[in-house]
């Protein structure tokens, strides 16, 4: 027994649930012939699909349904009269425990698709920013000790490698090179160039053999290749003359802070800075103590102090002098 009241669902030539559908609708349909008497039809009062003609045929009046919008459904052949059934068997209708309802909440299609709720989804996207900003602020830690261990290296480094120069120069008549405080009072771009050189063989060295410089060293740092070892000789020149030209900009003001701030971002949001990505390089970072930060910081001074007052060239000086 059909009761009034009740929104109806057609079963389409393909064997989907189509509604929920009026009486007046219904009854277009039927006129229009885009359904026949056997089509088979369903309400939410049905325990079972039952043909058009039977739910017409009992003698109840079936009062308007669910307001749902039109469906548009694939024509079929006219009904056939009643006294004889269509030649093609209407498909199996679906049963009515599986109907999909047009009218569900957008939580339900997103859990029909295996798609997450909204509030799970607006979790899962926080978690993946706060990853994201820790990783960022890791990073960025990361390069401020890279920074400090290469103002260290190019004070170290440098004043030793422009000591030796002095050295050589001095020795082979070729050339006079003052102390580094003279130098940067006459020409400081010039200086500065120099400096960048002359430090640039003894960190080639070092990272190419060990993969750690002073500076380096201090802060936990070391660059490593593909197999976790030194990079080797060659491939740390390419590296310190990379870094020399596009890191630091040869310490040309205003060049060198675009550089700097570059190859800062570079590693923020890359994890590794254009020329380690280049060469296939990585910086191995190990954990600092509070104390190694102040040590280095100590030793950042110190190693400015020496190559300011020209402490390396008096002791080559002296060596020279002995042998």
């Amino acid at each position: 027994m059909i009761e009034s009241g009740d929104g109806w669902f057609v079963a389409d030539n393909n064997g989907l649930a189509r509604g929920p559908l009026s009486r007046a609708e219904l009854q277009a349909l039927r006129e229009s012939g885009k359904i026949g008497d056997e089509h088979l039809v369903w309400t939410l009062r049905q325990a079972e699909w039952v043909p058009l003609r039977r739910a017409l045929g009992m003698g109840q009046t079936i009062a308007s349904g669910a307001a749902g919008g039109r469906v548009a459904l694939a024509p079929s052949r006219p009904a056939a009269p009643a006294t004889k059934p269509p030649a093609t068997k209407p498909p199996a209708a679906p049963s009515p425990a599986k109907i999909v309802q047009p009218r569900q909440s957008d939580a339900d299609w997103r859990k029909q698709l295996g798609r997450e709720e909204p509030e799970a989804a607006k979790a899962a996207v926080k978690d993946v920013g706060l990853k994201d900003l820790q990783q960022r602020g890791t990073r960025a830690r990361e390069g401020l000790r890279r920074l400090l261990a290469r103002n260290i290296d190019l004070a170290l480094l440098g004043g030793i490698g422009w000591a030796l120069l002095s050295a050589i120069g001095l020795s082979t008549g070729l050339w006079t090179l003052k102390s580094p405080q003279a130098e940067m009072q006459s020409g400081t771009i010039a200086a500065l160039i120099l400096l960048v050189v002359a430090a640039l063989p003894l960190e080639a060295l070092l990272i190419g053999l060990l993969g750690y410089t002073p500076g380096r060293m201090l802060l936990g740092l070391r660059v490593v290749d593909a197999r976790d070892a030194a990079p080797g000789i060659s491939v740390a020149f390419n590296r310190s003359a990379r870094v020399a030209l596009m890191g630091q900009a040869l310490l040309l003001p205003p060049f060198s802070i675009f550089a700097y701030a570059v190859a800062f971002g570079t590693l923020i949001s890359k994890g590794r800075t254009h020329w380690d990505e280049a060469l296939n390089l990585q910086v191995k970072t190990a954990a600092l103590t509070p104390d190694r930060w102040w040590l280095a910081l100590a030793a950042t001074g110190i190693a400015w102090a020496l190559l300011y007052e020209g402490v390396w060239m008096q002791l080559a000086y002296e060596l020279m002098a002995k042998v």
